[in-house]
């Protein structure tokens, strides 16, 4: 006697750790993907049609979810975040005026080392000019919104006083710092708010 049927198989596709929203924390998860299978003697023999959509599971609780969950960022992640953001707001700005000015650069060092990042160099700092302009946009977009309104106000703050330092902000870097206080979702006033203090601190 012969005995066949169909039935669905989970493959993991991706591991990885993830913010669960059933434990409440850093967990770590598998994102899966089902499959239909013709089995023969209950054995999947025959790989067919895709079941459902992609999914992430924890590994804790077993809860399953959309994997737009992986978008909110972990405990860890968070934890770099200011420093992640400086890194790339200090980029774009930087490229949008002098990039070779050494006292500017010696500037950019020097906050990222002091916002967490002690081994941040001038080979970090070049990889960062380096990236192209719409990705860093888009990842900034992402990640501001983790972040309270006055740590990013102190971000572009900090970009803004790097700019001035070899001189009066020109029209291309005013243009760059509307566009990073934008991606930090930040008001036009808050904007001209903050960079305003910088303009009055620098005495440009």
């Amino acid at each position: 006697m012969i005995i066949f049927g169909w039935r669905v198989v989970f493959f993991t596709l991706t591991r990885g750790i993830f913010h669960c929203p059933g434990c409440g924390g850093d967990r770590d998860y598998r994102r899966r993907q089902g499959r239909n299978f013709f089995t023969l003697f209950f054995i999947p023999v025959i790989p067919l049609t895709k079941a459902g959509g992609e999914f992430v599971e924890c590994d804790t609780c077993h809860g399953r979810w959309n994997p737009a969950v992986l978008d909110v960022p972990t405990t860890a992640q968070l934890a770099q975040m200011p420093a992640m953001l400086l890194r790339m707001a200090i980029a774009q700005v930087l490229r949008s005026g002098d990039y070779t000015n050494a006292a500017a650069r010696s500037r950019a060092v020097a906050v990222v080392r002091q916002a967490g990042e002690p081994g941040y160099d001038e080979s970090a700092l070049n990889a960062d000019l380096g990236r192209p302009f719409d990705e860093v946009r888009v990842e900034m977009g992402r990640a501001a919104s983790a972040l309270a309104p006055e740590a990013r106000e102190s971000i572009l703050r900090a970009a803004a006083e790097i700019a001035l330092v070899d001189g009066p902000l020109t029209v291309s870097e005013e243009e760059t710092l509307s566009a990073v206080g934008a991606d930090l979702e930040l008001t036009r006033v808050q904007v001209t708010g903050v960079v305003s203090m910088a303009r009055q601190e620098s005495g440009h």
